[in-house]
């Protein structure tokens, strides 16, 4: 969702379950995704010999960590300073004729709920999704908004990240075939 919240009771999302966000409080405290770098989120949460098992072609276990690398990757956007506004689908109510503007809304649980159910199979399906959550806000929000600021800024800063980690794990993988 790219609309402001107005207040902590908004609705759920769709029913979602409030485990899709991030503990409040361990966030709170201004930590720019910069100042964690998502390749040492990355190398504590899989270790060098899963990521060398990733090279051997096992397609069952090549998913099982694929999707478990970017649930990490999720879970540290969804802890990113402007992600509020991203967390769940935008509501008629804080964003009135949204639909009529956006037609494929995205929002951070509907990216994770995509990412559990094996919906995304690439890194280059997760960019995409991602992109189009923040083009929604840049579409349907005025350049002066606050919320079109933090997409923009959030973008920038996410898609970095994400490069960094590609790179990262490129490199890993030429390693892993050399041994």
């Amino acid at each position: 969702g790219e609309a402001q919240h107005d207040s902590k009771e908004e609705d759920q999302g769709e029913g979602e379950a409030s485990e899709d966000q991030p503990p409040s409080g361990d966030y709170d405290d201004g930590i720019s995704i910069q100042e964690t770098p998502l390749v040492d989120i990355l190398y504590n949460c899989t270790n060098s010999s899963q990521l060398n098992d990733l090279s051997q072609g096992d397609p069952i276990q090549d998913h099982f960590l694929f999707k478990k690398t970017l649930l990490q990757v999720w879970k540290m956007i969804a802890s990113h300073r402007f992600s509020s506004p991203f967390l769940k689908p935008v509501s008629e109510k804080q964003a009135p004729g949204y639909k009529d503007v956006v037609k494929r809304p995205m929002d951070l649980t509907t990216l994770k709920r995509n990412v559990s159910k094996g919906r995304i199979h690439t890194m280059a399906e997760f960019q995409r999704d991602l992109m189009l959550m923040f083009q929604n806000a840049v579409m349907y929000n005025d350049s002066d908004h606050h919320i079109y600021h933090m997409a923009v800024e959030m973008q920038r800063e996410v898609l970095e990240q994400i490069q960094v980690l590609s790179t990262w794990l490129d490199k890993r993988k030429d390693l892993s075939s050399l041994e």
